[in-house]
């Protein structure tokens, strides 16, 4: 596939009205992909929609039950040429201090939806079809405040990792593409001052998005992890994970500076709070 190929072509963009989501979608409208966006709510949709110079559907839908997954796929045509799954969840915070609700919500939206979505669809992909994951290099490197998050964001790593030898005998291809941080809404007041403190790099969706592009235009798509000190601090951790230790250890009264909360959200009862998921939930994975 090159990028001359992606007019006509259909693409579902799961996240749309996200930072990189957003991005993303003004470069493959300019490449005259036609696109299916979506996210939870229909006003920000449709006002991105009327910045795409290309075929543009908006689907608003809450994704982390059945119902909206349901939705979803009703919406969709038969034929999908790619699918970029760039929705998703953060939580900056101590662990100890961590909602469980929220933890179970970044599993939710990080790992299990793209799971179930990736199972859902797959009947409606061409055979050459290409499947993008937004991971984070987080999913790479345990980062203390970022327990869950990082733990949600390997474990679709891994799926994505498996799923592609499990489909190398098509013409299906997958991609994780594992952006450092990045300026988008997603992250908190606190997660931009720590990276400001620790003199920590940042992105610009624009740029996150031209590297999916990249991959999405590319003869063989391949998994990518963005920005080169993180390059190199995952294979560090890979290799020699007690030197990443040491160096983590040195900045840790910094960054529990930021990630410590003033209201801790784990209780007593914070077992008690996972076990009782609310009975519409219950089931709600197809």
């Amino acid at each position: 596939m090159s990028a001359a190929t992606l007019r006509g072509q259909t693409l579902l963009l799961l996240g749309a009205s996200g930072g990189i989501g957003a991005a993303l979608a003004k470069q493959l409208a300019a490449q005259g992909a036609n696109l299916i966006i979506t996210g939870r709510n229909l006003v920000p949709l449709q006002r991105l929609a009327t910045q795409l110079a290309t075929k543009t559907q908006c689907v608003a839908a809450d994704l982390s039950n059945l119902a909206g997954r349901e939705q979803l796929l009703l919406a969709l045509p038969d034929k999908l040429d790619g699918v970029v799954f760039a929705a998703g969840s953060n939580d900056f915070a101590l662990f100890e201090q961590q909602d469980p609700c929220k933890i179970r919500q970044l599993f939710e939206l990080n790992a299990l939806l793209p799971i179930l979505l990736t199972r859902a669809l797959l009947p409606r992909l061409t055979p050459q079809a290409r499947l993008v994951y937004v991971g984070s290099t987080l999913g790479a490197i345990g980062y203390p405040g970022y327990a869950a998050y990082g733990a949600s964001k390997a474990a679709l790593k891994h799926f994505v990792q498996a799923l592609r030898r499990e489909m190398a005998d098509t013409a299906l291809q997958f991609c994780y593409i594992a952006p450092r941080a990045t300026q988008t809404s997603m992250n908190t007041l606190a997660a931009q001052q720590l990276n400001q403190a620790l003199g920590s790099k940042t992105d610009q969706p624009d740029w996150v998005a031209e590297q999916i592009l990249t991959q999405l235009t590319a003869t063989r798509m391949q998994d990518k992890n963005l920005g080169l000190p993180e390059r190199l601090f995952i294979r560090l951790n890979a290799l020699l994970p007690s030197l990443l230790d040491k160096a983590l250890r040195k900045q840790l009264t910094t960054i529990k500076q930021f990630a410590r909360r003033q209201a801790p959200g784990l209780t007593h009862n914070a077992l008690a709070e996972v076990k009782n998921v609310p009975a519409s939930d219950k089931g709600a994975y197809k």
